[in-house]
């Protein structure tokens, strides 16, 4: 009875996964277009959260109009200059020299989110592209990019708190589809590109440059190592000539308690608000920082040792995303839109499972996120609580932790793997097979 189920079940999937494959384009075009209509009557009935009309529509129009956005309330808006640079040609583009005024700043944020759509649409079909070129079929190829549109924590959250993070996912998407057909000059490239939009590639980079050099050597390396450089070089430090930019991105970023640990879902919520409350101890800023940049610095360290002695194992995709992981594990800030820098690679491997477990998880913390900013209906009100956010941030940590654990055992499995075709190889090397000989 039992074989007999797994049969037709084995049966029935192997039937959808053929339709999938068939109708792949057609099915993707629909889930794009069901999408679509449902985030543009969100953002028909929403006005994009206070970050977007108050920090970053006016520092990008700051930007664009050649003032410095840096020189005042340098907070509002703590990015490199590429991501307001972005927003104000957005803007500009969209909106055309409309000036900003109460009467107006709405429809500006209609546009710049519209633009936000364009950019889903875009990864969803970079990722199909990217498994395609992995010759992965049907449904392992059709799934992901359903998740990223689908997924309400990916595809709804930021239209509700415009994040401009969606408007960098294409290139960052680009970069992995560039380096799995080979490319690795150009995915290098849009992966700097990436880094100076929004810092949190920025760790992938040193290790895709390990990666490259063990497969392909130092001198054939070298060109893409030194453009790259030059692209983070111009990017994020040649920018240290405005007034007041590294106030606002490393002030922001090296500044203490964030909302005594009620604005965001880090693990250095147990410095900010657990410690202070349950042992009545709480360090310094300078001690605080001193323990963000010693974890980031450990699981760098071993990162780098897995890509250095796996470098054949590994592919560009899981190089990419380990590097994300490993600056947004311990990062001093976590929401649910930094995450999905790394799911993005994430949902490129095309592993179905996997892709279920941490989407799940990622949707439960999304979700657990919601009460713990008490929005109606919150069931929970000890969720507002800093108790409430170190439990969240648990779950945020869980679903990073899961997908670096999935890597790191694929990566395992491989090895195994090879080793195993290495003694098949050596075995038949050493008794030759019979061999059949007319006289």
């Amino acid at each position: 009875m039992l074989a007999s189920l797994k049969s037709r079940w084995h049966r029935s999937f192997a039937e959808l996964d053929s339709l999938a494959t068939k109708y792949a384009p057609v099915i993707l075009c629909g889930l794009l277009a069901a999408t679509t209509f449902q985030k543009l009557s969100l953002i028909l009935h929403t006005d994009g959260g206070g970050d977007l009309l108050g920090a970053d529509i006016p520092k990008s129009m700051m930007l664009i109009a050649g003032q410095n956005p840096y020189a005042s309330n340098p907070w509002a808006s703590p990015y490199p200059p590429l991501l307001l640079a972005t927003v104000g040609s957005i803007i500009r583009v969209t909106s055309g020299n409309i000036m900003l005024t109460p009467d107006t700043i709405g429809l500006i944020s209609r546009n710049v989110r519209m633009a936000g759509v364009l950019a889903d649409a875009i990864v969803a079909l970079l990722i199909f592209l990217t498994l395609r070129t992995r010759s992965l079929p049907g449904l392992s190829a059709l799934v992901p990019s359903a998740v990223f549109l689908a997924l309400p924590s990916i595809s709804l959250s930021p239209y509700f708190w415009f994040n401009n993070d969606v408007l960098g996912y294409p290139i960052l998407a680009g970069s992995v589809l560039a380096l799995v057909r080979g490319r690795y000059f150009v995915g290098s490239v849009l992966l700097a590109v990436g880094a100076i939009f929004k810092i949190h590639p920025i760790l992938a980079i040193p290790l895709l440059f390990v990666w490259l050099v063990r497969r392909r050597g130092t001198l054939k390396s070298l060109p893409i190592i030194i453009t790259t450089g030059s692209i983070l070089l111009l990017g994020l430090v040649v920018p240290a000539i405005l007034p007041g930019y590294f106030g606002s991105v490393l002030g922001f970023n090296l500044s203490s308690g964030f909302g005594g640990g009620t604005s965001s879902f880090t693990m250095m919520n147990l410095l900010y608000a657990i410690s202070p409350a349950v042992l009545h101890f709480s360090l310094p800023t300078v001690v605080e920082n001193q323990v963000w940049l010693a974890a980031t610095a450990a699981l760098f360290i071993v990162a780098l040792g897995i890509v250095w002695s796996r470098a054949r194992e590994l592919n560009p995709v899981d190089v990419v995303v380990i590097g994300l992981l490993v600056w947004l594990i311990p990062l001093r800030q976590i929401y649910t839109h930094y995450l999905v820098w790394a799911i993005v690679p994430f949902l490129m491997r095309g592993r179905l499972g996997q892709i279920l477990v941490v989407g799940s998880l990622l949707e439960f913390a999304n979700t657990m996120a919601s009460w713990s900013w008490d929005l109606p209906p919150d069931p929970f009100p000890i969720m507002a609580t800093a108790y409430g956010f170190f439990a969240t941030s648990i779950v945020y940590l869980f679903v990073s932790l899961t997908a670096l654990v999935f890597i790191v055992r694929d990566v395992g499995v491989t090895r195994k793997q090879d080793l195993r075709g290495a003694n098949r190889a050596v075995l038949l090397e050493r008794y030759p097979m019979p061999m059949i000989r007319s006289s």
